[in-house]
Parts: C-alpha cells; sequence; structure tokens
C-alpha cells in the first residue's frame, strides 16, 4: 500500500471533484441545485423588503387597489418562489441520494474487488476501506450528501451577506463590524469543534471496527455454539460494553467541545442582536429613520445574524465533510488491477501446463525477511504434487505466487515456458481453478454458486454435469434439493447448508465446471475425518488426472495420491520426492508422518474401545 498517499484536499478542490462526477451521473442534480440558489438569494430579499413596503403603502394612505397590486404582486412571487424552491430542493435531494447510494458505493465495491490482491489483504486497505465506506453510508451526513446539501446554502449565503452588507452599511459601519467580530468568534470555536473531530477520527474507527466485529462475531451461527458451551455471554457482554464506552469517551469529548461553542453563541447572539436592536429603536425614536426603513433593517439585522450564523454552521459542517470526502476519494484512487497488459500471449494448454519456479524468492512489502527464499522446481503436465510443511511455511504463499496473486521479489515463475511477468493478469488466472481452506458460498441459488454468474450467463447442463461427477447431484436428488433453491438463509429461511462432506464435493463441482487446466487444493479438508478426506482427494485424482494439481494437506496420509511430494520448512525446499522415496529417506517428512500415523492408530484404538 505505499503507492497510495492519503489526500488532504481543499473543500474548492473536492467540490469540482464532486461536481464533476456528479455530472457525469446526473446532469439534473447541478442544473436543480444552481436554481434554488438563485431562488434562495430572491426569496429572503423579498421577505425583508414585503414589511417595508407595505407600511410605506400605509404610511402614504395609498388606495386599497395599488395596496393590493403591489402586496399581491409581491406575496404571490414569494409564494412562486417558495414553491420552486422547495420542489427543487426535493428533487435535487432525490437525485443526489441516488448519485451516492447507485455511483458512489457502487464504485467503493469495484475498486475494492478489482485492486491488487495483494493491497486486498492489507490492514491499511480494510481501514481506508471502512473509511470510504463510512463517509458514504451515513444517510443526510453523508460527505457526498451535506456538500450538495451544504455548499448551495453557503453560495446563497455569501451573497445575502454582502446584500445585507449593502442594506445594513447605510445605517452604521459600526453595525456591520460588531456582526462580524461576533460571528469569527463562532466561527473559531466550530474551528476548535473539526480539529478535535479530526484528532479523533482513527480512534473511533478503531473502536468502532471493535464493536462491529464483535457484535457481528457474536450474531453469527459459528459462533454461537462456542458461546453456549463456553458461557461466553459474561466475557463477550464485557468487551461490547468496552467498545462502547471506547466510543462513549470519545462522543464525550467531541460532545464537549459542541456544548462550548452552543454557550458561546447563545451568549455572543444575545450581546450582538440585543445591542444591534437597541441602536436600531434609538434610531427611529431620534427619527433619523422612518418607520418603514425600520422594519428594513429590523428585517435585515434578524437575516444578516442568521446568514452568518448560518455560513458558520455550512462551513464547520463542510469542513467535517471535507475530511470524510477525502478519505473517499483516497480509496477511489486505489488502482485497480492491470489485467490486459503483457507482451506474452497465454501459452498452449491443450496438452496441459507445466509449472516452473526458478530461484524465486518473496517477502511482503516492508518486510526485510523473505517468507519464500530461493525456490527452485518443475511440475510437470498433468503432474499431482503435494505441498507439505508446518504451519507458516510458505505453503500458501508459494500458490499465490503461482496464480499471480504476488509478484515474486526475485527470480522467474514460467507456465508453459512463458514467463508469468509477460503474461496478462486475466490469462494466468484463466488457468486455474483453486479450493481454499476458507469456502466462499454465496445467498444465492445453487448454479449460480457452482458457475460463479448469474442466471443468464451459465450453461445449466454443465452445472447438473459437474454435480454428477463431484458425486454430489445424487445426494441433492435424495434430500429434494434443485438447482434453484437458494444457499445458507441470508436471503431466505430455508437456505440450503451442506455438510462438510458434501460442501468438499460441491467445491469439487465448482472447480469442474470451470474446467481450468490446473487445479489448486489450499487444505480444503481440513474440517473432514480422514477417510472423509481420503474419499474427497480420491474423487480430485480421478475426476482432474489430465489436469495439473497442486495441494497443500497437513495430513500426510493424503499425499499418498500426488506423483511426487515438496515438503517445505521456513520458505525453502528441504526434502522432495514419492511418498515412498522420502519414507526410506527418513527425513523430516517420514518423522512427521509416522508421527501422524502413531496418533491415528492412537485415535482409532480408543474408538474401538469405546465401540466395545
Amino acid at each position: 500500500m505505499e503507492d497510495i498517499k492519503q489526500k488532504n484536499d481543499g473543500i474548492f478542490k473536492n467540490a469540482c471533484f464532486l461536481a464533476r462526477e456528479s455530472w457525469k451521473w446526473d446532469k439534473r442534480i447541478l442544473v436543480f441545485l444552481t436554481i434554488t440558489i438563485f431562488t434562495g438569494i430572491a426569496l429572503p430579499l423579498l421577505e425583508i423588503y414585503l414589511p417595508k413596503i407595505a407600511v410605506d403603502l400605509l404610511l402614504e394612505k395609498a388606495d386599497v387597489v395599488k395596496v393590493l397590486q403591489v402586496l399581491g404582486s409581491m406575496v404571490g412571487a414569494l409564494l412562486l418562489l417558495w414553491g420552486l424552491h422547495g420542489y427543487l430542493s426535493k428533487r435535487a435531494y432525490y437525485h443526489h441520494n441516488e448519485c451516492r447510494n447507485s455511483f458512489f458505493i457502487q464504485r467503493l465495491f469495484l475498486v475494492s474487488i478489482q485492486c491488487k490482491y495483494s493491497n486486498a489483504e492489507s490492514g491499511e486497505f480494510y481501514k481506508l476501506y471502512r473509511r470510504a465506506i463510512n463517509s458514504v453510508r451515513s444517510g443526510d451526513a453523508s460527505t457526498t450528501s451535506v456538500f450538495f446539501d451544504q455548499i448551495p446554502k453557503v453560495i446563497t449565503g455569501v451573497a445575502c451577506f454582502f446584500l445585507y452588507s449593502g442594506i445594513l452599511s447605510q445605517l452604521h459601519i459600526l453595525v456591520i463590524v460588531l456582526l462580524l467580530i461576533t460571528s469569527l468568534i463562532t466561527y473559531f470555536f466550530r474551528h476548535r469543534e473539526n480539529i478535535c473531530y479530526e484528532r479523533t477520527r482513527d480512534e473511533y474507527a478503531l473502536a468502532e471496527k471493535r464493536l462491529y466485529y464483535t457484535i457481528g462475531e457474536c450474531g453469527s451461527k459459528q459462533a454461537g455454539k462456542d458461546i453456549r458451551v463456553y458461557s461466553m455471554k459474561g466475557w463477550l457482554t464485557g468487551q461490547i460494553g468496552r467498545f462502547q464506552g471506547e466510543e462513549r469517551n470519545i462522543w464525550k469529548i467531541r460532545r464537549k467541545k459542541e456544548y462550548e461553542t452552543h454557550l458561546v453563541n447563545c451568549g455572543l447572539n444575545f450581546f450582538r442582536d440585543g445591542f444591534a436592536y437597541a441602536y436600531l429603536i434609538y434610531q427611529t425614536v431620534q427619527g433619523n429613520i422612518g418607520l418603514g426603513d425600520f422594519m428594513l433593517f429590523f428585517g435585515a439585522i434578524t437575516g444578516f445574524s442568521t446568514w452568518v450564523t448560518g455560513l458558520v454552521d455550512q462551513m464547520s459542517q463542510i469542513k467535517t465533510a471535507n475530511i470524510k470526502m477525502n478519505d473517499l476519494r483516497t480509496f477511489l484512487d486505489i488502482p485497480a488491477e492491470d489485467m490486459e497488459s503483457g507482451k506474452s500471449e497465454i501459452p498452449d494448454t491443450s496438452e496441459g501446463v507445466e509449472i516452473e519456479f526458478e530461484h524465486v524468492s518473496f517477502a511482503y512489502p516492508g518486510s526485510e525477511k523473505n517468507v519464500i527464499s530461493d525456490l527452485t522446481f518443475h511440475i510437470g503436465k498433468g503432474e499431482h504434487v503435494a505441498l507439505v510443511g508446518l504451519n507458516g511455511a510458505g505453503k500458501t504463499t508459494l500458490l499465490k505466487l503461482m496464480m499471480g496473486m504476488y509478484e515474486p521479489t526475485a527470480g522467474r515463475i514460467r507456465l508453459n515456458g512463458t514467463d508469468i511477468t509477460e503474461m496478462k493478469k486475466k490469462d494466468i488466472y484463466a488457468l486455474y481453478s483453486a479450493v481454499f481452506q476458507d469456502t466462499m458460498i454465496l445467498p444465492a441459488m445453487l448454479d449460480e454458486n457452482i458457475a460463479l454468474r448469474p442466471k443468464h450467463a451459465l450453461d445449466r447442463k454443465r452445472v447438473e454435469e459437474a454435480l454428477r461427477l463431484s458425486g454430489l447431484y445424487e445426494e441433492l436428488e435424495e434430500r429434494k434439493i434443485s438447482l434453484d433453491d437458494y444457499m445458507t438463509d441470508r436471503l431466505t429461511e430455508n437456505g440450503i447448508y451442506l455438510s462438510g462432506g458434501q460442501e468438499q464435493k460441491f467445491l469439487l463441482a465448482r472447480a469442474l465446471y470451470k474446467e481450468a487446466p490446473v487445479l489448486l487444493l489450499d487444505e480444503p479438508t481440513a474440517a473432514l475425518d480422514p477417510l472423509a478426506e481420503a474419499e474427497v482427494y480420491e474423487k480430485y485424482k480421478n475426476l482432474c488426472a489430465d489436469r495439473t494439481a497442486l495441494f497443500i494437506s497437513h495430513r500426510l496420509a493424503s499425499t499418498q495420491f500426488s506423483d511426487w511430494i515438496m515438503f517445505l520448512q521456513d520458505g525453502r525446499i528441504i526434502e522432495k520426492g514419492s511418498h515412498d522415496e522420502l519414507l526410506k529417506a527418513g527425513g523430516e517428512y517420514a518423522k512427521l508422518y509416522e508421527l501422524q500415523s502413531y496418533y491415528y492408530n492412537l485415535m482409532e484404538k480408543e474408538e474401538a474401545v469405546h465401540e466395545n
């Protein structure tokens, strides 16, 4: 994530960005908002001049017809402007919320699935993602909503500020100076609020992450059993309470600043408006201004105070929203993985795929320690290879390097003689079907989960054939489960759940549906017992006889299904050969195999005793 820099752009630059993006999505948003700015300026002017004109007409003893004509036309104009302003404000609100929900949230999702896999794995990426999501998933407090709502009000407020200043300048310049000084003091306290918010932002995000992760885990079916068996209620309640307390403490700090600002604002308003009104009454009593002008200046002072106070509040909200806008743009700027560039075409795979590692090393960004060190091996076309080793040996990292998800820091990886750095990413990914230990089953129909395609884009006969080959089709028929049934209960109460062995057959069917020439298995049977695991691997072996296959397993008994075995330790190959060859060698593989065999035999004896 070193190539990702946190944005720190100003309000104007972010407003221009939002204007450009919203123009692409729906031009009506900016059109409607522009009209509301003009109506927002015209309305208060008419409102403060209406009482003055009414009083002047009465003092002039104008005839009824003239009074009705003048006041009627002004009231009519006011009603028309109010109606137009309200209607266009509602329309703009609807369209910019659509823009936020459909355009920006969708773009965040696309960035999250199109970026480099190494980025998606990092904790920094997740932090940026949470910030970006929070910036647009907060309803009317979302950054785009605040910009769309408050910036037109600021423009309107600035215009009205100058108009009211022009009117009040006829009274006395000190009145304007007093109003400005008190408003600047209010702005200063609002600015302190923004600084407090920014200073506590990361701390709050961390507390929120802990809280919602814990709540989410407590609500899962997987955790439900442990919570009850291990009486975790008290501990989890305490954890949630602690994280809520961390959030609450941050809110207290923020609220304290808000209360201070509110109290100062109330005091300044009382002093400012009281002084201005007293001065205005004094000038009227002295005969310096007429009754009509009194009404005008009275409305102007009230309006000026309202607009200046509004400007302070609006700028405060925009400043807070600008922090979130920078978070949003930072995430949106994460580049998508380049899937198309590459000098070489996909190598011919009609006769299979051979994989070659030549002195390959890999270290995670920012780390000086290699996870993979100087690996050299060759997997022939159609060979089945087992990759074994203790946790942390680098097995999964090796698979990710092979699939092009990571780029080696040294050495070369070749597929059918072609360096993968010269191939298109989409072509590399097309070569592999993979079954990982962490399964992904979506709340979608069964056939969609097999094909990983929407209904209209999948081959139903091919889905059925893949299920038959995996041995799952008959079991689904026995349970009266159709391809149109939903999996999991996230969308439907009667969603399908599969047993561990059935799930592995399901994943095999998914791999068979893709018909990729290389199959990678990253401990997919870890949750199965040894007999069920042996059955699954036997199916893999028989159905993938013509494919190159590499699988990771902790259980060395399953490695007998492979042509040869690599034993990894600390990112290096320390042993290589067939199952029998490695047993005869008496090295680390043989020691681990004997240790596992001892425990399996012991478990079988215990089970036999219990049965008798």
